[in-house]
């Protein structure tokens, strides 16, 4: 964990320099790329390599770059096919047929340089043309911001789940009620959470949100209250917490569950007596902050079996929303990947993608076990590996996750994620329970390929629960 991690969404972002641009040379001579490489040196950007077009695509498909310096007679194929589709582009070629020149301006090239070039006639192409690329994305960014939705029209869908769900924002927006969010990691919790404070009187102050599971319990008091300075080692100065930064706005407390029970009394007493004492003080600090909290666990459960405390569950359930899966939600699985797709092509500067009826198919057809972010991330994953107009099913690449809901097969003796262990039939076949959880947990881990928040959510604990103990295991 960075400190970045550690800093609430909705702060400030420290100040970071700028990094240098990025051109990616498409050129299959050695010895001609390392003459590019010499003559641009003195303009202080990023040069990175490609020989073909396939290195070229791999490398498009890996992070855009702000330009692309373009072969157009490459082994495996015409540069051609990279403009207007990936990343802004200089043609840079010794070809000289008839309107070549024309016919790469037309496609979208900025430029059109021959080859054997001029070195301040390439210096200026490259200049002029990285500062079009950087207008063009700033452009592209205001377009996106002025373009985000906002309030409950965040909330993409029209199936009778999120139409429930809509209603029920709608109705604790104009109120200061305390509204906890339930549903499966991934359902668009925290969207919903904006989209609250966006409609209530409180959208032109500051939403804050921390994830409660991610911070480690030594931390998440002085996150959470602040900290005076000298109060802990490191504690060089001192430091508002979230309910502080939060003031007049809204705190976003995602995965309420993970908080540790001490922290439980602590929080209540804050809810109930809207003040903060910061770690390392005594001085109380008036805050005037509305709570939005989410859990993907069952805190009614928790609260039975005592990991939660009764009188903090009453306190942050006073209206809850339930987030739907996305299986229950096919009606909404179209309407989604239209938006995302708009989204996505404003955000890398390409032109929206069309959708081919066996895509549409095969996005329905698919189990979507990690809901919404799932959709999302295929769908961006999928756009950077298309060049041409249409998305096809092959980019989706929906093997990789849920094909059918089908769990792999478990090595024989191994836990599986439909059953225990086999009941032991002798007292000499009792194992500690110490080690029938590790194997429990690493397997949990295989089947769920390293998620740990879906480990956490399978097996009903923590994140943090589940961190803590395979670290104790690895020691």
């Amino acid at each position: 964990m960075t400190p970045s991690d550690l800093q609430p969404k909705g702060s400030p972002a420290p100040h970071a320099a700028q990094a240098p641009q990025r051109v990616l040379i498409v050129e299959d001579d050695p010895a001609f790329r390392s003459l590019l490489h010499h003559e641009l040196e003195p303009l202080g950007i990023t040069l990175e390599d490609a020989s073909t077009l396939a290195e070229a695509r791999a490398a498009l498909g890996a992070s855009r770059p702000d330009l692309l310096l373009l072969d157009l007679g490459l082994p495996d194929g015409d540069g051609r096919a990279l403009l207007g589709a990936s990343a802004p582009a200089v043609v840079l070629t010794a070809a000289d047929e008839p309107g070549l020149a024309e016919a790469c301006l037309a496609q979208g090239a900025l430029d059109f340089v021959p080859k054997p070039f001029e070195p301040l006639r390439l210096l200026a192409s490259v200049r002029g043309a990285l500062r079009q690329a950087e207008l063009q994305q700033t452009v592209s960014r205001i377009e996106a911001a002025q373009a985000q939705p906002r309030g409950l029209r965040r909330l993409v869908g029209a199936s009778p789940a999120m139409a429930r769900v809509v209603d029920l924002l709608r109705r604790a927006a104009g109120t200061q009620i305390t509204v906890l969010i339930t549903g499966d990691s991934g359902t668009g919790k925290e969207v919903a959470a904006r989209a609250l404070h966006e409609e209530s009187d409180r959208a032109e102050r500051p939403f804050i949100a921390l994830n409660c599971g991610a911070i480690p319990e030594t931390l998440i008091e002085s996150e959470l209250f602040g900290h005076e300075r000298g109060a802990f080692t490191g504690a060089t100065r001192e430091r508002p917490g979230c309910f502080e930064a939060a003031d007049g706005g809204t705190l976003f407390l995602d995965e309420i569950g993970e908080l540790p029970r001490d922290l439980q009394v602590k929080l209540l007493r804050v809810l109930q007596e809207r003040e903060v004492v910061r770690v390392g003080g005594s001085a109380p600090r008036p805050v005037d902050v509305r709570v939005i909290a989410a859990t993907n666990r069952d805190l009614a459960q928790d609260r039975e079996r005592g990991a939660f405390r009764e009188d903090l569950y009453y306190r942050i359930a006073v209206f809850p929303v339930h987030m739907p899966p996305l299986r229950q939600r096919a009606d909404d699985v179209l309407l989604l990947t239209r938006t995302f797709l708009a989204q996505l092509a404003r955000r890398h500067g390409r032109a929206p993608l069309e959708l081919p009826e066996e895509t549409r198919q095969a996005l329905l057809a698919h189990g979507w076990r990690g809901n919404v972010r799932e959709l999302e991330n295929t769908l961006e994953r999928a756009l950077l590996l298309t060049d041409g107009r249409a998305l096809e099913p092959a980019s989706l690449d929906l093997q990789r996750g849920d094909a059918g809901g089908a769990e792999r097969p478990s090595p024989a003796g191994a836990p599986t994620a439909s059953g225990p262990f086999q009941r032991p039939a002798h007292r000499e076949d009792l194992l500690p329970l110490a080690e029938v959880e590790r194997a429990w947990l690493e397997r949990a881990l295989e089947l769920c390929e390293g998620n740990a928040r879906e480990v956490a959510r399978r097996l009903g604990i923590g994140r943090a629960t589940v961190a803590r103990r395979l670290e104790r295991y690895r020691q």
